[in-house]
């Protein structure tokens, strides 16, 4: 499901020079090694993250252990921010890779948006735009098929952590079929056929990472319709 997330550049944005240093003063920071539980659901929510190094995956686990994505923050991101509006976790956030985390006590943050209030302008505005992408989110949901959803997993994917090439875009994270059905609300089956199917359609290249045709897959989003695979050039002779 996507999320609009904050990132610290986002949240410090308009501090002076002296601001910001106050702000860093009160965070410390703490290393998570991969797959190393960082908070859970249920845990009393008392921090404030920003994801510096590495990877984190926020996840949503259901009564019977069914796992859902929620998202992959990479640094600068910000999670934990629905601290001020809940008293315990309502997800659980995982080392993706080894991470190291700056952390911001719930009685740090109070401080710094009662005493700065560029920080609490930033912070409301920023919720907002998330909530409302929230709600977009769901009713994208409620109206889209797998394969659709898949798409635009895809697309955010190769925008938040792809590196472009001659051959495409390339997801510079490592996302398996199980990974990408638990971020779509899937099963793997439906994945791996869709992946097939993608591929065969020019949308993705096959190898070891995913390669993403970014134009053709966004035309697909945005139309529905299925483009027919361009013709290759036949080589010429010498």
């Amino acid at each position: 499901m996507a999320m609009m997330f904050l990132t610290a550049v986002e949240l410090l944005h308009g501090l002076t020079d002296e601001e910001a240093r106050r702000v860093n003063a009160l965070c410390s920071e703490r290393r998570f090694p991969e797959g190393k539980t960082i908070f859970s659901r249920g845990d009393p929510a008392e921090n404030l993250c920003i994801v510096r190094e590495g990877l984190v995956r926020l996840v949503s686990l259901s009564d019977q252990g069914a796992e859902t994505i929620l998202q992959l923050l990479k640094p600068d991101m910000v999670f934990g921010e629905l601290l001020l509006s809940e008293e315990q976790r309502a997800f659980t956030a995982v080392a993706a890779t080894n991470a190291v985390v700056s952390v911001l006590p719930k009685e740090n943050l109070l401080k710094i948006l009662a005493t700065i209030p560029r920080v609490s302008l930033n912070f409301v505005r920023l919720l907002s735009h998330r909530l409302m992408r929230v709600e977009q989110t769901f009713a994208e949901y409620g109206h889209t098929w797998s394969y659709h959803r898949l798409a635009r997993a895809l697309l955010r994917l190769a925008e938040e952590h792809g590196r472009k090439t001659p051959e495409g875009t390339v997801i510079g994270v490592r996302m398996t079929h199980e990974d990408l059905a638990n971020l779509i609300g899937t099963t793997r089956e439906t994945v791996t056929n869709q992946l097939g199917r993608f591929r065969r359609l020019g949308y993705l290249k096959k190898g070891r990472q995913l390669v993403v045709n970014v134009d053709r897959l966004s035309r697909f989003v945005q139309t529905g319709h299925v483009e027919a695979i361009p013709a290759r050039e036949p080589a010429r002779s010498r």
